[in-house]
């Protein structure tokens, strides 16, 4: 519970609210292994281990990045854009980690558009 409201820039997004939905798929014994899991992952040994096959992926890639995230430092992601053919970066303002919860409307726009 303490951990989500540090991936906001803005505290007053991160409800008590959200703070449930997020949680409720980690509430189960399944659930808590799967959470342990996705943390063992997170890693940079294992974003270390693929950093190379990155430049032969062959699609489109579209890339958004909060420029408050305290998680996935800012700093990575032109890295990430330069590592991956045809990727495109778009920097989402004053958002942190959850950035779809800060911006839902403008995440929606940028991802039609990219869709399209």
């Amino acid at each position: 519970r303490g951990f989500l409201p540090k991936g906001v820039y803005d505290k007053s997004v991160m409800t008590d609210e959200l703070i449930e939905m997020y949680l409720e798929p980690w509430s189960t014994e399944d659930g808590k292994h799967a959470f342990f899991r996705n943390l063992r992952r997170l890693n940079k040994e294992y974003t270390q281990a693929i950093t190379d096959e990155l430049s032969n992926l062959p699609h489109q890639t579209f890339i958004m990045w909060g420029d408050k995230d305290p998680f996935q430092k800012p700093e990575y992601a032109p890295k990430l854009a330069e590592a991956i053919p045809n990727a495109e970066l778009i920097w989402i303002k004053d958002v942190a980690h959850w950035l779809i919860d800060e911006k839902p409307d403008e995440i929606g726009e940028h991802i039609n558009q990219f869709l399209s």
